[in-house]
């Protein structure tokens, strides 16, 4: 079953810049305090129940409040967090937005298996149903462009840094081919003159505890011959599909392979084994932060997002 047909577009136009509007306001969280001064203090009980507490929460009354909150790591507290915060906010706010760098079980937007949960529209249902109008988020996984969507009956406003990765590269490698290691990620390179990868996955593999389905084939049509390759997509998890990549474009005759994505993971040692496949450089955004995080997302927050909903 495949819930792209739960999803809606609304627009595909580039999103203008706006400053922040008067009867707006922004609340940041503590776990995004790296990017601005946080108003949202979290803290745990003795029992390690979450304690939230919105400073200056008065101020946001009848005005459009956005709140600027990581899911990421630590998924599900996370997301707990962010229904208190809106619970909370919403009392006072006419209008609210979550502002979601990376939007936990993106993935998880399609049914294989009977029984299996739609954890992707579940998230976003219940991000609404703390009184959230709407998501503003990057390169959102199973969106797989950017515009507004509405997707389980909530609105999506999907960003993308694609502009940045390649502008970085480009700076690096002069005349390097951008490609995507699959058919998802093809528009992060489409308007670059990229090409795309075509990949296949396998069934789940039988482990007790961990639900994977592993990376059997990537294939590509176009010539690498001699080239600086650049391979760009929204994730970076395990690195099973970019370390396919890497190893396919050096075998058929890459001068270079560079890898870089919105947002990276690398779980386990997903960058040590990308390393080793051949990689020259490794880069993400700090979406997540990490020692690869080469792209800040600050001007895209300030310029496009924030105040502007």
């Amino acid at each position: 079953m495949d819930s792209g047909s739960n999803t809606t577009e609304r627009s595909n136009l580039p999103f203008a810049p706006s400053p922040i509007a008067a009867n707006s306001h922004l609340f940041v969280s503590t776990n995004c305090s790296y990017l601005f001064p946080a108003s949202i203090e979290l803290k745990n009980f003795p029992d390690k129940e979450s304690h939230i507490l919105i400073k200056d929460i008065e101020i946001c009354k009848g005005k459009t409040a956005q709140v600027l909150h990581r899911c990421y790591p630590k998924q599900d507290s996370s997301l707990l967090q962010l229904v208190l915060m809106g619970k909370t906010i919403g009392k006072h706010a006419a209008k609210m937005e979550a502002i979601i760098p990376y939007l936990p079980y993106a993935r998880q937007d399609k049914i294989w298996k009977p029984g299996e949960a739609l954890s992707a529209e579940v998230v976003v249902q219940m991000v609404a149903s703390a009184g959230f109008s709407s998501i503003a988020t990057f390169d959102c996984h199973f969106l797989k462009k950017p515009g507004v969507f509405t997707y389980g009956g909530v609105q999506i406003r999907n960003f993308t840094l694609s502009d940045e990765l390649v502008n970085y590269f480009r700076a690096r490698k002069p005349g390097a081919l951008f490609i995507s290691p699959d058919q998802g990620a093809a528009y992060m390179v489409n308007e670059y003159d990229g090409k795309s990868m075509v990949k296949r996955r396998g069934d789940y593999s039988n482990h007790n505890k961990t639900a994977k389905r592993p990376v059997e084939a990537l294939t590509a049509d176009f010539d690498v011959k001699g080239r600086d390759v650049v391979i760009l997509d929204d994730m970076i998890s395990g690195g099973g599909t970019m370390i396919k990549a890497v190893r396919a474009v050096l075998a058929c005759g890459a001068k270079s392979a560079c890898c870089g994505c919105t947002h990276g993971l690398f779980l386990g040692d997903a960058y040590t084994k990308l390393q080793d496949a051949g990689a020259e450089e490794i880069i993400s955004s700090n979406t997540i932060a990490s020692e690869a995080s080469k792209i800040d997302v600050l001007n895209s927050l300030r310029t496009k997002i924030i105040g502007n909903f």
